[in-house]
């Protein structure tokens, strides 16, 4: 508890320093790639004081294709973080309240993240609207389809809005599998325990010359893939 404690005061310490600083420097550059490097870096450090070291396997991101959906599983609330500071540049799709948060709300919509409010459709309809957009801009996404965590590890059904947004522009997905973070941070904990979160990384699937008939066959067969890498006893639900 006491470590969980120490990290979340330097989350907000470190945060508002940094935003501080480098939105007025993103606003001079017109450039928002420097704010993004070093929030990177901050998480990667703010994750490495909270004990949680990141194994990543699989695929050769710097070989990946781009841009392209990265579609992971979530067990935890350190899946986001674990992943931002893993990955290439993306645009994530997350809670509308996170964007309400002073200082960081203003800070992700310049980087191009995308807020989504669960209890109004038409904001998940905007979300979809406003990931095309990013994709057709050349930036990349990271979703998380199940819509929330699975409480036990077991992978859940998908939605199908990151392969309609996929087939729609016709980029590839990428899967992702994140293993071990569940027991860094199950749902309904608030305390942060050491632990290792190993990330892998599959092959992209080609959306080229799908339509929208072909999306639950895609999304099959994206949840499979990710299904393939958990541990035998998450055993998905259907």
């Amino acid at each position: 508890m006491i470590r969980t404690f120490v990290v979340l005061l330097c989350t907000a310490v470190v945060a508002l320093a940094g935003f501080l600083v480098m939105i007025p420097i993103t606003w001079i550059l017109g450039d928002v790639r420097p704010m993004y490097a070093v929030a990177q870096a901050v998480v990667r450090f703010l994750l490495r004081l909270a004990g949680v070291k990141i194994e990543v396997g699989g695929a050769d991101l710097k070989l990946l294709p781009r841009p392209c959906i990265y579609v992971a599983n979530h067990v935890s609330n350190v899946d986001p973080p674990v992943l931002f500071g893993s990955l290439p540049r993306v645009a994530i799709m997350a809670k509308a309240a996170v964007f309400r948060i002073p200082v960081l709300g203003y800070a992700l919509k310049l980087g191009g993240f995308i807020p989504v409010d669960r209890e109004r459709r038409d904001s998940r309809r905007q979300a979809l609207e406003a990931g095309m957009d990013r994709l057709r801009q050349g930036l990349s996404l990271l979703v998380f389809p199940e819509g929330t965590r699975s409480p036990d590890g077991a992978l859940l059904p998908f939605r199908p809005g990151p392969f309609t947004m996929a087939i729609e522009t016709q980029v590839p997905i990428v899967p992702i599998t994140i293993i071990g973070t569940r027991e860094v941070m199950p749902k309904g904990r608030s305390a942060i325990r050491p632990g290792r979160a190993r990330i892998v990384i599959h092959q992209p699937v080609s959306t080229t010359g799908l339509n929208a008939s072909g999306r639950s066959e895609l999304m099959e067969r994206v949840r499979g893939i990710i299904a393939s890498a958990l541990p035998a006893d998450s055993v998905p639900a259907h």
